[in-house]
């Protein structure tokens, strides 16, 4: 039975990097699994480069048992063979400079299983083939999903070897996300999209869009389009909405969320899922007199209904006031929607977010009492109904 991957966010995964490469001595690694694009490898540069540590990116998928032992060459004096150090695996000696070696073993699942079993001896006694690596080389592994992203991997279950390492499974969050993503001066109109709609980061469920094809649409709006601003962006869109830069974007990040991303720049939506969450009360207002599109609301919602979810599997449904707080503004906005789509929320609370247990305390800090007490009453007809 193989060892189940521990759900971490970007900052979580940081932070258990950080202290791993603190510690020497241990007898076990870090492997980190997740989808393509989310983000593994360069949270693993990253922790690298804060620690000082010499950081060492080497693709198992394209590594055979030899490529680590090191080829042979003959010692026609001693009469045996000898192996010359491969110049990819880290050095005897952490070099002058750095306070140590961080070895990251990328795309591990898709190694061919000779390659897997030489792991052994290089998570448990730093060694690799003949070769001693330094006490202060740190092994991090990582690799994506499998079947459930469409990843071919290498069909090899060995629980002696999960035994040697701590799984964890990266799921990116927009917060963290949209933090690095401003100090690296990415497009402002990605910014903005992704703040306003951070459900749509990634999509658990499809390989595209992720953080990756996010970075990646950036550097093409501003260096491969020449639209470095928003409006230039706004201008070239409605010129031509199937124009270049707009296949470039759905070339990134795929059909449908370029689409989305694109008819979101030339005719911004009326609802926002982060409007809905933070209570925005100029929006609730229009939404009461009937002047947000039914589309609108639809889409805000579907987005309301991810980031609780999101919420809910980080808290493990024990939301604390913030998360209670956005579940409370969510039902105020779905106290004035269609009684249908206010029935198929509360589904979704139920099903996808499993915080059926939460919606009575959130109704209990709603500011609007009658209308919190219909939001009551509707519940409890949804929860009698055979």
């Amino acid at each position: 039975m193989r060892k189940p991957a521990i759900s971490v966010s970007m900052p979580e995964l940081k932070g258990i990097l950080g202290r791993y490469l603190e510690a020497p001595g241990l007898s076990y690694a870090v492997k980190i699994v997740g989808h393509p694009g989310v983000g593994k490898s360069d949270a693993v540069r990253q922790t690298a480069r804060e620690k000082n540590f010499l950081f060492i990116d080497t693709r198992l998928a394209f590594k055979e048992n030899i490529d680590l032992g090191g080829y042979p060459v003959p010692d026609h004096a001693a009469g045996r063979m000898i192996y010359y150090r491969p110049g990819f695996i880290p050095p005897e000696e952490v070099p002058e400079g750095f306070d140590g070696i961080l070895w990251f073993l990328d795309e591990a699942n898709r190694a061919h299983p000779t390659v897997i079993q030489t792991l052994f001896t290089i998570i448990t006694e730093k060694v690799c083939g003949e070769h001693r690596l330094s006490p202060r080389t740190f092994i991090v592994l990582a690799g994506n999903l499998g079947e459930e992203d469409e990843t071919q991997v290498t069909d090899f279950d060995d629980s002696a070897l999960d035994g040697r390492l701590a799984i964890f499974h990266l799921k990116p969050d927009a917060g963290s996300w949209l933090a690095w993503a401003f100090r690296e001066g990415l497009h402002p109109s990605v910014l903005r999209y992704v703040a306003a709609f951070p459900d749509r980061l990634w999509d658990e469920r499809n390989i595209l869009p992720n953080p990756r094809a996010w970075h990646q649409a950036s550097q093409a709006l501003a260096l491969s389009c020449g639209l470095a601003g928003e409006s230039e962006l706004h201008q070239e869109l409605c010129r031509e909405p199937d124009g270049q830069a707009a296949k470039m974007l759905k070339a990134l990040l795929g059909p449908a969320a370029g689409a989305e991303f694109v008819d979101e720049i030339v005719a911004p939506r009326a609802l926002t899922a982060s409007q809905v969450l933070a209570g925005d009360a100029g929006k609730l207002a229009l939404l009461r007199d009937d002047k947000i599109p039914a589309e609108d609301v639809l889409w805000a919602f579907s987005g309301v209904v991810a980031e609780l979810r999101a919420l809910a599997a980080e808290t493990g449904g024990d939301l604390k006031e913030d998360g209670l707080r956005a579940l409370c503004n969510a039902l105020a906005f779905a106290a004035c929607i269609r009684a249908d789509q206010r029935a198929s929320f509360f589904l979704e609370l139920a099903r996808r977010c499993g915080l059926l247990s939460r919606i009575p305390e959130a109704l209990a800090r709603m500011d609007d009492r009658c209308a919190a007490e219909d939001l009551r009453n509707f519940f409890s007809g949804i929860l009698s109904e055979p």
